[in-house]
């Protein structure tokens, strides 16, 4: 029976710069070992260590026969190893960056017929007080959704529905509108975004337009709401005012701000996202996404920040499972005037402060026969998929029409690890991406010509993590497509996401000194590679003149075992010195020191 190949070889750096070699089956438990003293004798008086280089997949013997090669090795080639190992902890640092900004993008497929015309959906709330939908679960539902009939651009309407796709208009007593008190002296509302909190009741932050033509024209106030029916708006307490102020204004009668979004980040602060152009242009050509913060729970905001949006004329907001923010956003065409395109960006962290733009379009329409605006997103009831509602308006038509589109299929953005040696029976991986659903889905990696790799324990951590274990012992090294298929039967392949390679190889010598004298007569030569392929064995002086070939040709994956009687390759033995033993194969480059003493 083979043995299970869970070993690894490591070397750690001492506190005085020493190096220090070893094996373990929990490398992590290991160091963790030695700093506190109950490691080797050597380390002891040198902590704190850290590790600085490590190989995994090997049996036992295999591990120490690599330790055995490491530890023959001088200081120079020790730290040329750390050095290859920092290299390529750089490279995969860069290549996880790169997969963090290129993660995968959710495909919205668009619905069937509209919901509803002449209105512009602008933001969704549960509709049980104290339940929250950032990030949204299935507490969102019963869903309410607040609306400006683009009838009378001076109310939010609302409408309740059990699954997201069937609407049942709610009363409109005590909605949100330009007369709500105290008043704003408002002649329209222009979006708004309403917001349940934790301590029960809502809180709606919404853009409106003043009828004065300068100040206060364009600014965002807020209003509260028991029941996310009856709407007051907010007042100022400290210093106390009788009257709604605004919260964020621009300063200036041609400047536009509107749309805003606003969401709960850690710490229970709020972060507002909104479109605006504050450089006194009054064209949407000027317009683009901005960011504003506010840490007193939306009493004060600081200064709106732009993002890297470009042109944009609305804004939604969504929240992943991990915090992070993807912003969806309304934008021309290249060469276009008209919203052609609905666009995305997404948050490097949960605190929603900076934005990476995603490739592509999440919606789009052709620029000549209609626009596109409003794009707002919200969980679907499975809670695993986004379902995007946005309004269509058709050339030579004032009104538009609410239609939706739905994250069908699942995203996967990544495995780790992505590459694994051939020698593990039992692996673990984690898959990232987003779309998971619920059952688990299943996934495997595939290879042409090759058997499928199908992971065991399949474990859907969330709607955007996998676990599970494959077993790749023996397998044929080579890059895997990995195929994430939901319970659906929707499927996604991420193309050469996983590669699979094998150990380098290794080199030990018994009886480094060939002392006849001393009844040394020979060195015996344990060569073991990971792969089948050419492997040459040749001894050099030390000047690299050639010495004898001991081995050159082809060789299975195994131990290939060899001997040197310290002879020419005329068979005359050779004089007294050092010589060099050259060994190559495959990913084997090995050099080593035998010693002759006549």
């Amino acid at each position: 029976m083979k043995s299970p190949a869970e070993w690894s070889v490591y070397i750690a750096r001492c506190a005085d710069g020493s190096l220090y070699t070893g094996v373990a089956k929990d490398v992590a438990a290991r160091l963790a070992a030695h700093n506190a003293g109950r490691g080797a004798a050597y380390t002891r008086p040198r902590r704190p260590l850290r590790i600085v280089h490590r190989e995994d997949g090997f049996t036992r013997g295999q591990a120490l026969s690599r330790e055995a090669r490491i530890k023959s090795l001088a200081r120079p080639a020790k730290l040329e190893l750390v050095k290859k190992a920092a290299r390529a902890l750089a490279a995969a640092a860069v290549l996880l960056l790169a997969a963090a900004r290129a993660r995968a993008v959710p495909a919205f497929t668009p619905e069937g017929a509209p919901f509803f015309s002449t209105a512009s959906v602008q933001s969704f709330a549960p509709q049980t007080a104290g339940s929250l939908c950032y990030p949204a679960a299935a507490s969102c539902y019963p869903l309410r959704m607040y609306v400006i009939p683009q009838s009378s651009d001076t109310i939010v309407a609302s409408a309740t529905s059990p699954d997201g796709f069937t609407w049942t208009p709610e009363s409109l007593a005590g909605e949100l509108s330009t007369t709500t008190l105290p008043s704003i002296s408002a002649s329209s509302i222009t979006a708004v975004s309403v917001l349940p909190r934790p301590g029960g009741g809502y809180e709606a932050f919404y853009a409106a337009t003043s009828t004065s033509a300068a100040g206060d024209r364009f600014a965002i106030y807020t209003a509260t709401s028991t029941d996310g029916l009856g709407w007051g708006n907010a007042t100022l307490a400290s210093p106390p005012v009788a009257s709604a102020v605004p919260i964020i204004k621009l300063n200036s009668g041609a400047t536009f701000v509107g749309s805003p979004r606003v969401v709960v980040i850690p710490g229970g602060n709020l972060r507002m996202y909104l479109i605006a152009n504050n450089d006194g242009a009054s064209d949407l050509a000027a317009r683009q996404v901005f960011t504003s913060l506010s840490v007193d729970q939306g009493v004060t905001w600081s200064a709106p920040a732009a993002l890297p949006s470009g042109n944009a004329f609305e804004v939604g907001a969504s929240q992943l499972t991990d915090g992070r923010v993807r912003l969806y956003y309304s934008q021309p065409a290249v060469g276009q005037s008209s919203a052609a395109l609905v666009t995305s960006m997404i948050s490097a962290d949960s605190t929603g402060a900076s934005f990476g733009v995603e490739a592509g379009a999440r919606i789009s329409t052709a620029a000549a026969s209609a626009s596109l605006s409003f794009p707002v997103p919200v969980r679907s009831s499975e809670t695993f998929r986004w379902r995007l509602y946005y309004d269509v308006t058709n050339a030579g038509v004032s009104t538009g029409t609410v239609f939706s589109a739905l994250t069908e299929s699942p995203a996967p953005a990544a495995i780790a690890p992505n590459t694994m040696f051939n020698t593990i029976a039992a692996g673990a991986i984690t898959v990232s991406g987003e779309i998971f659903s619920t059952p688990a889905p299943t996934f495997l990696l595939r290879a042409g010509g090759q058997p499928d790799i199908i992971p065991t324990g399949v474990t859907r951590v969330n709607d955007e993590s996998l676990t599970a274990t494959i077993d790749v012992l023996g397998l044929v090294p080579g890059a895997r497509d990995l195929i994430v298929t939901n319970a659906d039967g929707s499927a996604t392949t991420l193309p050469g996401a996983f590669d699979l390679t094998f150990p380098p190889g290794s080199v030990a010598l018994l009886d480094n000194l060939i002392s006849p004298r001393s009844g040394t007569s020979s060195t015996k030569i344990a060569i073991e590679t990971f792969a089948a392929g050419q492997v040459t064995a040749k001894i050099f002086t030390v000047d690299g003149r050639h010495v004898t070939t001991l081995f050159d040709g082809a060789q299975p994956a195994g131990t290939l075992s060899l001997t040197w009687n310290g002879g020419l390759a005329n068979g005359a033995p050779a004089p007294s010195g050092v010589y060099i033993l050259h060994v190559t194969g495959p990913e084997t480059n090995i050099r080593d020191k035998i010693v002759v003493i006549r």
